[in-house]
């Protein structure tokens, strides 16, 4: 569908042709109509997708000319909630005193109550930083009429649980609520249950899932060759940007000092780095400065960085829901993107097995020629993927998957009298686990 076709006002219109869009990707073409209509949406979607530009648009159209905050967007990290202010900039070019502000800790308040002092209409930021400018009263939220909920399942894994819902509580009932993000949890479901008016589901795809563009392979190798193999591999992998990504930010210093010797020119990210720092880093990184970026898991949320043709998992990840954030940072758009995870175990092994069946992907074993011990010369890496595409799955189980995801998302809508229904949803809820992720009972 043509963006010309979702009844967008012709400010908008023109916005979009001059940045080159024609084509609504599936999930602006299926959220955008239901906003407009006055909807509550949730919107599960690949990473990539144009998931942003679906609930900015909508709120463009219809923001007004008039003081007070009209939408808020929570977002979990810093990065996302910057890139998301600079799309709601981007996209209100056309719009006469549209106004919008990011707000996020590790930042100057002061400068973020003189930027609120103007009254803008939207405001964009980290759940702990908003909820501080609430209590401060300099953010004041009677007249806000849209609220949405970016990455909601990763605002809950880092612990913003319990400020989103002190958010909630301050804002007015009436009033339109956007949830999106690329995987969905219990969790989720149940803030939607509780705090959204009859929701729409929009489902794009299968739940955490990766995309066909992306090709994955992983290496298992002992693990006193793990930095050699990962030497040997950003030497071996296609010319383009490449994120690695570390557990620990003590990983992503070694991971640093040890490749630096090399040559390669490298920047670092992590969250103990100061604000303006981590400018600096993404600034470099996406106007291409420095070609490699090695990072923990804060760059992994909605961080789009032009150009990603590469992420290096140098360590596994600790659930899958990260493992489909990491990877989706390539691929994007409808460009091609290459995945490596270096294992050094068989049970990481056998971790990223169970997620190949769970994503219904296929995740290609490489080899590595162990002859070559000079520490000054990287291992050799045989990494030819075989041909595969995710269609062959999609075809045969994307119905039954979108029918059994729709059939969950209602059994979170039931009546709490119905025990059968909640002992069903119970029921979807454990099997929807990844085997390894499930407590083994004793």
């Amino acid at each position: 569908m043509n963006f010309n076709e979702l009844n967008l006002n012709e400010n908008l219109q023109k916005m979009l042709k001059t940045r080159g869009f024609s084509k609504a990707t599936p999930i602006q073409e299926k959220a955008v109509p239901k906003m407009l209509e006055g909807s509550d949406v949730v919107g599960l979607s690949q990473t990539g997708t144009g998931k942003t530009l679906a609930f900015v648009l909508p709120i463009l159209q219809n923001v007004e000319d008039s003081d007070g905050v009209q939408a808020l967007v929570l977002a979990p990290t810093r990065e996302l909630a910057q890139q998301t202010k600079k799309e709601f900039q981007i996209s209100a070019s056309n719009l006469k005193n549209v106004k919008s502000v990011a707000v996020f800790g590790g930042a100057d308040i002061n400068q973020q109550i003189f930027a609120l002092k103007k009254k803008p209409q939207i405001v964009v930021g980290t759940p702990g930083r908003v909820l501080d400018h609430i209590r401060r009263h300099t953010l004041k939220l009677k007249n806000l009429r849209f609220l949405v909920l970016d990455e909601a399942d990763e605002m809950f894994n880092m612990g913003f649980r319990t400020d989103i819902l002190k958010i909630i509580e301050k804002l007015p009932t009436e009033r339109q609520t956007f949830l999106f993000s690329a995987t969905m949890n219990n969790e989720v479901l149940d803030l939607a249950k509780n705090y959204m008016k009859n929701p729409e589901q929009i489902l794009i795809g299968t739940q955490n899932s990766t995309t066909d563009a992306i090709t994955q392979t992983y290496f298992l190798v002992p693990k006193d060759k793990k930095k050699k193999a990962f030497h040997a591999l950003l030497m071996d992998v296609q010319n383009g940007k490449t994120l690695v990504f570390c557990n620990t930010k003590k990983m992503v210093g070694m991971v640093q000092s040890y490749i630096e010797k090399f040559g390669f020119k490298i920047a670092v990210l992590h969250g103990d780095m100061p604000q303006s720092q981590r400018n600096e880093v993404m600034k470099g990184f996406k106007s291409g400065k420095y070609q490699i970026l090695v990072t923990t898991d804060v760059a992994a949320r909605g961080i789009d960085a032009p150009g990603i043709l590469n992420v290096i998992n140098f360590d596994f990840p600790e659930n899958l829901e990260n493992y489909v954030h990491r990877i989706g940072r390539c691929g994007r758009a409808g460009n091609k993107g290459f995945a490596y995870s270096i294992l050094n175990s068989k049970e990481q092994e056998q971790k990223i097995l169970m997620l190949s069946k769970k994503l219904k992907c296929k995740i290609n074993l490489g080899f590595v020629k162990l002859s070559n011990l000079d520490d000054e010369k990287p291992l050799v890496l045989n990494k030819k993927p075989q041909k595969f595409s995710n269609k062959k799955f999609a075809k045969k189980d994307f119905k039954q998957n979108e029918a059994k995801t729709n059939s969950s998302f209602k059994k979170h809508f039931a009546k709490k009298d119905n025990k059968k229904q909640e002992k069903n949803s119970k029921n979807t809820s454990k099997s929807s686990k990844p085997k390894f992720l499930q407590q083994k009972k004793k």
